[in-house]
């Protein structure tokens, strides 16, 4: 293992899940380190990114992927994750230097948490890339699937600045935009930007079907507007399931927020025309200004 502050060209990077954000990675990686080499149980996913050059080595063993790694990224459902973490002191008994670990899970605070726990030779930061598909696996991975997405790193009160310089650089590399803070705080924005989302689009499915069962007719009246309000529904039902369970405190005051929020637009619209458009033209407004509208929106 390397042990010294050399940047990223060269290191030896493991990633343990050849998936979409694993695969993608990977990719985007491609001539900007030492070498890569995939941990993975499925066997064709092995087998495809060694066939179509996405990494250098791919093994099911995490004590070899480990072996060969300079760094390691955790690149699985968050329940694996922890799973792998409680392994690592077992695979790495003893070592010259502090391994460094960064992870891409959703939620961060149980995380980091597990990492705190792990002894002094592994160096570990917490990671959550703010990009991502419905659709999952290695078929789907993207090379671009990081440019210009924020990535947020969560180092631990113990993370060496070598290894946070060094996880910035894996970020850069990969053209995502490094963002720094604190895993509970990341954890409670999420919870309103990326797991909110998700449950209000099942809740709009599970309404819609609902009057469906009355009046099938529904169905032949949705929109564009439905279809991409809801898209996020489609997502792989297993991996929402985990993040949102080890979540559940930011999510529970996430919907709070949202319930509020719909009570205030219900009693808008019990009100007058004026005052349904002001309450709906501020929210325009909120919106426009963080996401400002292209040229052709704005004729």
């Amino acid at each position: 293992m390397n042990t010294s502050s050399s940047p990223l060209a060269q290191r030896r990077i493991t990633i343990a899940g050849l998936g979409l954000m694993g695969g993608s990675l990977a990719l985007a990686l491609r001539g900007k380190c030492a070498g890569i080499t995939a941990v993975e149980c499925d066997t064709g996913a092995r087998h495809s990114g060694l066939q179509h050059g996405v990494v250098d080595h791919a093994t099911e063993s995490l004590a070899e992927g480990v072996a060969r790694a300079d760094m390691l990224v955790l690149a699985t459902p968050v329940h694996v994750i922890l799973e792998l973490l409680a392994q690592l002191p077992q695979l790495l008994p003893h070592s010259a230097g502090a391994l460094p670990v960064l992870d891409l899970g959703s939620t961060k605070a149980e995380i980091t948490a597990a990492m705190a726990a792990l002894p002094e030779r592994f160096d570990c930061i917490g990671g959550h890339p703010m990009c991502g598909k419905e659709t999952g696996g290695l078929a789907h991975a993207d090379a671009g699937l990081y440019r210009q997405a924020a990535f947020v790193l969560t180092p631990l009160p113990q993370t060496s600045s070598e290894t946070l310089t060094l996880a910035r650089e894996l970020v850069s590399a990969a053209g995502a935009r490094p963002l720094q803070m604190e895993a509970a705080r990341h954890d409670r924005l999420v919870a309103l930007t990326s797991h909110l989302p998700y449950l209000l689009a099942c809740s709009l499915v599970a309404a819609v079907e609902q009057r469906g069962k009355d009046d099938a007719g529904v169905w032949d009246l949705v929109s564009t507007g439905f279809h991409d309000t809801t898209r996020v529904a489609a997502s792989d039902v297993r991996m929402l399931s985990d993040i949102l369970q080890t979540n559940r405190e930011p999510v529970r005051a996430a919907l709070g927020q949202q319930r509020r929020a719909l009570e205030a637009l219900e009693a808008a619209l019990d009100g007058d025309a004026d005052s349904l458009q002001a309450a709906l033209s501020a929210i325009r407004a909120t919106r426009r200004r963080h996401f400002p509208p292209a040229p052709a929106e704005n004729e």
